[in-house]
């Protein structure tokens, strides 16, 4: 079994980011939003978060409920958003510690929930990673919104090999596949700096990745 790929979509607030995973076939969305979940393609609210364990527990259930319903494990996972997760993560380590130890705390936390990620990787289900973004005026450009030391190190942009960022522009959507300014990247040769989401089809996307896993996965020694 071929190992899964990470897909990171990020974008401003109501720039369309949960939008393109309409499209999507054999999926499971994991949604801590804030909101419910809009479209036809199944999905369970994360609600309350006190530890990554919390959310272990919750996305095992819910792939098995997947599982019962369909008859097969989910090929997708989306995590609508990490950034939202990121949140409850550290208002919960603000509850329950003090001082330096609630971002020693929110440490272990964030990487039990990155070690989780890897661990669904290896069973080879694949990850779409929904996160919000914000301008940063001085350095002029966008950063993804993140919490403790792994936000340090660049978050989830420093991890995966596929980035796409969602831009609002005026009545309009724009996706960037390969960027300085957005927090997008691409190994994809074939794919344009940037596109109108009207031209974009994630299903198709992931399809491609796929493509592009099994067949790099052949020269792994």
């Amino acid at each position: 079994m071929s190992k899964g790929f990470k897909l990171l979509v990020s974008g401003t607030s109501n720039a369309g980011k949960t939008t393109l995973t309409k499209d999507l076939k054999d999926t499971l969305v994991i949604s801590h939003d804030g909101k419910a979940y809009p479209f036809e393609v199944p999905h369970a609210l994360l609600t309350d978060i006190t530890t990554t364990d919390d959310i272990v527990n919750f996305v095992n259930e819910k792939v098995l409920a997947y599982e019962d319903a369909y008859g097969t494990m989910p090929t997708n996972i989306v995590f609508d958003s990490v950034s939202r997760i990121y949140d409850s993560l550290n208002e919960s380590c603000s509850r329950r510690f003090t001082g330096f130890t609630i971002y020693s705390n929110l440490d272990k936390e964030i990487k039990a929930f990155a070690d989780f990620l890897e661990e669904i990787l290896e069973g080879g289900v694949n990850l779409i990673i929904i996160s919000h973004a914000l301008f940063d005026a001085e350095e002029n450009k966008y950063n993804l919104v993140g919490k403790g030391s792994f936000a340090k190190l660049g978050g989830f942009l420093s991890v995966v090999d596929e980035g796409i960022f969602v831009e609002a522009k005026n009545d309009k959507r724009i996706l960037h596949f390969r960027s300085t300014k957005f927090p997008a990247r691409t190994l994809r040769e074939e794919l344009p700096k940037s596109m109108p989401s009207t031209d974009f089809d994630l299903q198709a996307h992931v399809e491609l990745l796929k493509q592009s896993g099994e067949s790099a996965s052949k020269f792994t020694l």
